[in-house]
């Protein structure tokens, strides 16, 4: 017997719903963050309270634009010294004079943090313990990583010196690794910065089937006297070799029969499986970076059904659907044209 279900809801769901993580397309990944005014890219995260074995405590990033960190303090100290993760003028286009007013208007953004002392109320854990994150979901077939970014020091009257380091963990938040960086790896002092960093991974993160968490962070606590850094990170960018497997190569897979019907449109999916057995079953659709823009759920009967993704929005491009159960999984490709 056929049966036809409809799953309707909104697009975007996983901002608030999913702990998102990247999936790696292509032979690299470039993030110059000015889009954070909306929220974190995907796959990205901010902590606090960051070690060696520990990821520490999820944070939330500031999005206005009215954090001025540079010698011009018109937009209010507590803007410039507040503790937190925050929204950034980027050093690519600012100098250590940009007034609060221009730092506001500048659409080149960084994502950064102001450390402030272990005894602030709000923000105890940021020196040290500051932590910039990007969690991938696998480097399966993926070899010989390497990474580039931008440290921005913003902060001239901020006397503190903080060093970072670039380190790493797979499968699990923790323990992490350091790499080797070279480049200028310190922010304040008195300074206004924007060095290039890389890190070379080596064989590290090569083919990894599970999460891997690569970390900009500080382990220990600033030295000096006086205010601590502002600092930001910009112009990301991730290199590999090799093809990422189960992304450019997904068509009707896993052990669920999984098929698109038709022609797939910007706001209906229509879509075939057979069940083996009854129960509760997810539908979730990715885009090609990984980014859930679809997700619900429904009580199934075993055998041959229809499935209708409704009030979609999507715009032109690949996805990936996937239907499980968590015992049985089916995959699909979908073309939006």
């Amino acid at each position: 017997m056929k049966k036809v279900l409809l799953f309707s809801g909104l697009v975007g769901l996983s901002f608030g719903a999913f702990a998102q993580t990247l999936t790696l397309t292509g032979s690299s990944y470039t993030q110059n963050f000015d889009g954070i005014g909306s929220g974190l890219p995907t796959g990205w995260r901010v902590y606090s309270g960051s070690s060696a074995t520990s990821i520490g405590a999820l944070e939330t990033l500031s999005t206005s634009t009215s954090y001025g960190v540079f010698t011009d303090t018109t937009c209010g100290a507590s803007n410039v010294v507040g503790g937190g993760f925050k929204n950034y003028a980027s050093a690519d286009v600012a100098t250590s004079s940009t007034s609060c007013t221009a730092q506001a208007t500048l659409t080149n953004r960084a994502l950064g943090v102001r450390q402030v002392s272990p005894t602030n109320a709000t923000h105890p854990n940021l020196d040290s313990g500051a932590a910039f994150i990007l969690v991938l979901n696998n480097t399966s077939g993926l070899s010989n990583f390497n990474l580039s970014f931008k440290l921005q020091s913003l902060d001239v009257n901020s006397p503190r010196t903080t060093s970072w380091i670039v380190d790493y963990a797979v499968g699990a938040a923790g323990p992490f690794t350091p790499v080797t960086t070279t480049g200028t790896v310190t922010t304040g002092g008195g300074l206004f910065s924007n060095n290039t960093v890389t890190a070379n991974f080596g064989s590290a993160l090569n083919n990894k089937s599970s999460n891997v968490y690569i970390r900009i962070t500080t382990l220990v606590f600033s030295s000096g006297t006086g205010n601590r850094a502002s600092t930001a990170i910009d112009d990301y960018s991730l290199t590999w070799t090799g093809i990422p497997t189960g992304v450019t190569e997904v068509d009707n897979s896993g052990t669920l029969p999984f098929e698109v019907l038709g022609n797939a449109t910007s706001s209906t999916i229509n879509m075939n499986c057979t069940t083996s057995e009854a129960g509760n079953y997810n539908v979730v659709l990715t885009d090609m970076t990984g980014r859930t823009v679809y997700s619900n759920s429904s009580n199934l009967e075993a055998g041959n059904q229809s499935i209708s993704l409704n009030n979609l929005n999507l715009a032109k491009g690949m996805y990936i659907a996937r239907i499980s159960n968590g015992r049985t999984t089916g995959i699909a490709k979908v073309m939006v044209n």
